[in-house]
């Protein structure tokens, strides 16, 4: 028996798994589960970090895609709720998250080949002049000089919460700093629309099916992008009609002509770059309006209805007469009615007084700080970007063909500019705020003492004429009666902060006076500065919030203009029918087989996709299909062969049985295919093994389908109805394997960089890990520990 691999591990499980993916570049397994979670694993078993599900997700909305990005850091998960999630592979922290109209089915992560990557070169050497692959780009070399550091969100005041934002980079939120290639997610969803997001942030591209009718629309069960940008390539599995004579499914091979990507990769890259560091200060800013959420209290509003119920006293006995008209008389003439008297020393009372004082002064000073250390300068860096993105939206022949345009980025940029006139009236309202609250406290304070008897201290009881000023603004401004509405209590203006952390699409309570404000007056006046864009529009009756969600409403705008036209470039080549899955009542064939793809680099650039092909019955076979990417003329010559895996695996002396079943196909690197078989008879075991894609060279490819755009129709012959395609038996190729005694496999997961695969069984509680690069230590065929098999116990 050759065994080349040696087992590492056989694990149960908590929980069914339905995806595994090993991270490419450590030893990592990512793990989702049916409850909608993502494990993550190291080779030696050691859970690294939980990902619950997103907010909001119901059951059945589990996890339907995973994907790495090519350097390991960043895990991309698509959930069936249409949402794609990134997560660092440090730690379960959400970096990003976009949402797609419908459900995702699958989902593959590309990076550009080097001449295609958009790497930026350095200033010293940079090229105006150069190709658009070799020209760097506008964003890496130039914010750092001319932008303050963002600094972290206070978290705490412990040394370790101190030494972590230390250590934190907040620009770096969405791991973009090292990323020299341009790399590509690749998403498609149950209808067939095609996603694809520029290191899995900027959707440069969305390809709908009825922008295509020659592709019909369907469940997408995989799609790849070639290195070279120059093709795309989607299995869609279409639904027939109601009509069940027709066979339930029909899957084709959809190829498209990517070219635009290859051409202006390097403009995407910047596009992308920009993109992440615009979504970064955006999400820095919403972080920070949380914070400053976090940090208004509402103990003002106790005093609103103290005050309430003290102005209906008042009210009761004589209607004319306010509260603001008592405290006037007080500072005036510095005699309190009986009303007034009993209000400030038994509801009021001094120590909460001192309490509302306290409580006010912290409030408004956390909140001023987050303002001036924190959003300011996201505004400023907003402003900055945006500003940058306009410059390249101007280059019409690189940016401006792309759908980058111009008065969008300008609208956004404005709004970016009102977020910061409304920040700065933010500021002012705190200050003027502070200034009469301390006045008016310490009056009232002096006051409360006197009408108690007690001494008053001489600092206390000294008032300046500015500070009586203020006091007289307090009672003018805060203390003045709303007009109650039907069924509401009077209300008065004592808080004016909170009004600008109102998310709901309301008018401001108490908005500024414009009137009051020069500039605003002057800029109303003159004919010339009226309306101009060089100027911020100035939102008065709206929130802080309100204000940010309609500046992140336009970025998000003057950004989406690519996805659209990158999309409407995609030449459809045409559809190619692979195969048909008949309605069947039994479980085991209601599953269709995965359908993995990949490329294959050899000489000129080509696709090979690996598909596996049932024949009905049993999967017995698998289709390789080659063609080139690059197009050469306007059709596109597909060649194919068929392969089979024999009873007879390498130099075996005889044949265990006739034939294999196929039960999963993956790459295992680029010159290796992983197979998962199944013995057909005699011994029934199935077997790991790894195939040598150089193998394929000795198969006589024949033309499979010459494509051009074409609409697909019921008459197309499928696969396995062509002629002229050989089956060829690749079992004596097959050197490298092992068979797996005692289970029961339904599918696998390999890592050919680190030399290492998972083999989930078919009821999905339990797997073994192997490393792939080790021949097993020993005579035993498994590597069962006793709490390994204390956990089979207890999962049986």
């Amino acid at each position: 028996m050759q065994c080349s691999f040696r087992q590492l591990k056989e694990k149960s499980l908590s929980t069914e798994v339905t995806q595994m993916q090993w991270n490419p570049k450590m030893d990592l397994l990512a793990l989702a589960n049916t409850q909608g979670e993502v494990w993550l694993h190291r080779l030696n078993w050691q859970r690294v970090w939980t990902l619950s599900p997103p907010t909001g997700a119901t059951e059945g909305q589990g996890v339907t895609g995973l994907a790495w990005r090519p350097d390991g850091q960043v895990l991309g998960v698509g959930y069936q709720s249409g949402q794609v999630v990134l997560c660092d592979v440090e730690k379960a922290e959400v970096l990003h998250t976009s949402t797609l109209s419908h459900p995702v089915s699958c989902m593959t992560w590309q990076e550009a080949e080097e001449k295609h990557s958009g790497v930026p070169a350095s200033p010293a050497h940079a090229d105006q002049s150069s190709s658009p692959a070799s020209s760097p780009t506008a964003s890496q070399d130039t914010a750092a000089d001319f932008l303050p550091r963002l600094t972290p969100l206070p978290k705490g005041y412990s040394a370790t919460d101190k030494a972590n934002s230390e250590e934190e980079v907040v620009e770096d939120n969405k791991r973009l700093s090292s990323q020299t290639r341009l790399n590509i997610l690749v998403v498609g969803d149950e209808v067939g629309s095609i996603y694809l997001l520029a290191y899995g942030l900027f959707s440069m591209g969305q390809l709908a099916p009825e922008e295509h009718p020659q592709a019909k629309g369907g469940r997408l069960l995989s799609v790849t992008l070639s290195s070279d940008l120059q093709c795309l390539s989607a299995v869609v599995q279409h639904q027939a009609s109601a009509d069940t004579s027709q066979p339930e499914h029909t899957v084709c091979l959809t190829t498209y002509n990517t070219s635009l990507l290859a051409t202006r990769s390097q403009e995407l890259a910047t596009l992308g770059m920009k993109y992440g560091q615009i979504a970064t200060i955006l999400g820095y800013m919403e972080n920070t309006l949380r914070s400053m959420s976090e940090a208004w209290e509402d103990i003002l509003l106790e005093m609103d209805n103290k005050l309430a119920k003290f102005a209906e006293t008042i009210d009761s006995k004589d209607p004319d007469w306010q509260v603001s008209d008592e405290f006037l008389q007080l500072l005036m003439w510095g005699k309190a009615s009986p009303e007034l008297q009993s209000f400030l020393l038994n509801t009021l009372t001094e120590k909460g007084l001192k309490k509302l004082g306290l409580s006010i002064d912290n409030s408004y000073s956390n909140i001023e700080k987050l303002v001036l250390n924190h959003l300011q300068r996201a505004g400023q860096a907003l402003l900055f970007h945006l500003s940058e993105l306009k410059g390249l939206s101007l280059w019409y022949d690189k940016y401006g063909m792309l759908g980058l345009n111009t008065q969008a980025v300008q609208e956004a940029w404005s709004c970016a500019g009102s977020f910061m006139l409304k920040a700065n009236e933010l500021l002012q309202v705190i200050d003027n705020s502070m200034k009469n609250f301390k006045a008016f406290f310490r009056w009232v304070y002096a006051v409360m003492l006197r009408l108690a008897g007690e001494q008053v201290p001489s600092e206390v009881s000294k008032m300046s004429q500015k500070d009586l000023a203020f006091v007289a603004e307090f009672l003018q401004e805060n203390l003045t009666q709303e007009t109650p509405s039907p069924g509401r209590p009077k209300r008065f203006n004592l808080e004016k902060v909170g009004q600008y952390l109102n998310k709901k699409d309301e008018d401001l309570p108490f908005p500024q006076d414009l009137s009051k404000i020069p500039w605003e007056t002057f800029m109303q006046s003159s004919t010339y500065l009226k309306g101009s864009e060089l100027l911020f529009p100035h939102h008065q009756k709206k929130s802080l919030y309100q204000v940010f969600n309609i500046t992140k409403t336009a970025v998000d705008s003057a950004l989406e203009g690519p996805a659209a036209v990158i999309g409407k470039s995609f030449n459809c080549l045409g559809s190619l029918p692979l195969y048909s899955m008949v309605k069947r009542e039994d479980s085991q064939h209601k599953r269709l087989p995965v359908l993995p793809m990949s490329q294959f680099s050899g000489g000129e650039p080509r696709h090979v996709f690996t598909l596996v092909i049932p024949d009905q019955d049993t999967r017995s076979r698998i289709l390789v299909i080659r063609h080139p990417t690059q197009l050469h003329s306007e059709l596109l010559v597909m060649e194919g062969a068929w392969l089979k895996v024999g009873g007879q695996l390498g130099e075996q002396e005889t044949k265990r049985c006739s034939s294999h079943k196929i039960l999963d196909v993956s790459y295992y690197d680029e010159g290796t295919l992983a197979l998962l078989l199944q013995e057909g008879e005699g011994e029934c075991c199935p077997v790991l093994a790894l195939l040598p894609l150089m193998a394929l060279d000795d198969c006589g490819f024949a033309v499979l389908e010459v494509l051009q755009t074409f609409p697909l129709t019921a008459t197309v012959a499928s696969i396995g109805d062509r002629v002229g395609l050989c089956m060829y038996d690749v079992g004596h190729q097959i050197t490298q394997y092992r068979y797996l005694e005692n289970a029961d496999p339904g599918v696998m997961a390999v890592g050919g960089e680190r030399k290492v695969g998972a083999v989930l069984y078919g009821h999905q509680r339990r797997l073994r890990l192997f490393d792939m690069n080790a021949e097993e230590e020993g005579d035993s065929d498994e590597d069962i520990s006793d709490n390994d098999m204390q956990d089979l116990n207890e999962t049986t």
